[in-house]
């Protein structure tokens, strides 16, 4: 749970222009009062729930006004997000936790179970952590200032000395815990889980959301590392297990046609699963735009249309009678994850830049539900996503 006053809300003033005055100064408030210390250690919530998804809203947001108070903020929630790693925090707040391998690894247990449960969804705390990374290293005119909200952790005084300090430790946990458990080495370095003593989805190839945590950490870290001139060898160690993961999704796409005759996907769950869900499908989003924005993994803006088209055309023109709209690629509904939404999760808002026609549209889904002033991955993202196109008309 966050701590978030009922007179702090988020502000879409218009989906057209710029991000307004008004819009940042209802961001900037809010995320004062996001507050993580009611956050416990666990429950993957430095992954994908509030205090993660806060990181990303944070670094859209400093993307998109470059406001000094919204990097600090982000850094703040990186700095508890490090410093809960399970090997750094002390067992009275909930670290020094034994995993599947027997030891106190370095990472962030979904949960507090004998042994601790943590899989290959770590990458994406390295991806939130190596974002503010980038943004950092982006701006070398900060690199020497000291960080506004100081060092309490002591992870470094400056920005710079921080966001190296992010990148180092997200390093050591791509070697200690990803690369080792989980990259398999004699399948063309595709991600799946470990045998026993792992009791999670034992040997079976990871589900693309989770194969997609993985290659945000990893592409995130190589633009840092681009960013800073340095370990050529690690940049080409961690190229060699994005593309082949890459690829291989995108072998198991089936092409489709929607019912408004645009180019859609099918594509299931994991490798030899059942179709995949909305939910899920945010991930795979998410991931698919973060390589293409790099422009090094051979993935291309054509390319991505039809993701875009499989969400507009596919998920968002279907509703339930429960007012939802259907939960899964093929059309169909069940329960929990395969459910349906009856909003716009925050990544999708990435597919506007393939499907311009239907922001609005997808705004309007969530004003609709009462899903802007208080969701915050979201309306971050529709805040950054309105800022882009208005650049774009500029150009």
């Amino acid at each position: 749970m966050c701590n978030v006053a009922v007179a702090q809300t988020l502000v879409v003033e218009k989906t057209d222009g710029p991000v307004t005055k008004n819009e940042i100064s209802a961001f900037k408030s809010f995320i004062k009062g996001y507050n993580p210390n009611d956050w416990q250690i666990g429950g993957n919530i430095w992954v994908f729930g509030a205090p993660g998804k806060a990181i990303e809203a944070c670094g859209l947001m400093y993307e998109a006004t470059q406001d000094p108070e919204i990097l600090d903020r982000m850094i703040f929630y990186c700095d508890r997000a490090l410093a809960s790693r399970n090997d750094l925090a002390p067992a009275n707040i909930g670290g020094q936790l034994k995993t599947w391998t027997g030891n106190i690894n370095p990472v962030w247990p979904s949960n507090r179970t004998v042994p601790a449960g943590a899989g290959i969804e770590q990458g994406s705390v390295l991806a939130h952590l190596a974002f503010c990374s980038k943004l950092i290293l982006q701006n070398p005119s900060i690199w020497n200032k000291e960080v506004g909200i100081g060092d309490a952790h002591h992870f470094g005084a400056t920005y710079k000395e921080r966001a190296l300090k992010y990148i180092q430790e997200a390093d050591y946990v791509m070697d200690k815990w990803i690369i080792p458990n989980f990259v398999r080495i004699a399948d063309r370095n595709r991600l799946y889980f470990p045998g026993a003593p792992n009791t999670y989805k034992p040997n079976e190839p990871a589900p693309w959301n989770q194969l997609f945590m993985v290659t945000n950490g990893l592409i995130r870290l190589t633009e840092c590392h681009f960013l800073l001139k340095d370990q050529t060898d690690r940049v080409k160690r961690y190229d060699e297990i994005v593309q082949p993961n890459l690829d291989w999704f995108l072998s198991s796409l089936k092409k489709d046609t929607s019912v408004l005759n645009t180019p859609v996907y099918q594509f299931d769950y994991a490798m030899g699963s059942r179709s995949e869900d909305a939910n899920h499908f945010a991930y795979d989003v998410e991931g698919l735009w973060i390589a293409y924005n790099t422009g090094r993994y051979g993935i291309k803006f054509n390319d991505l249309i039809p993701f875009a088209n499989t969400y507009v055309d596919v998920i968002l023109a279907n509703k339930q009678a429960n007012g939802k709209f259907i939960g899964m690629l093929n059309g169909k509904s069940t329960t929990g994850n395969m459910g349906g939404d009856n909003y716009v999760r925050d990544e999708y808002f990435y597919l506007a830049d393939f499907r311009p026609d239907k922001f609005e549209l997808m705004v309007d889904i969530n004003q609709k539900a009462n899903n802007v002033a208080s969701f915050l991955p979201a309306t971050a993202r529709i805040l950054w996503q309105k800022n882009r196109r208005y650049k774009a008309s500029l150009k």
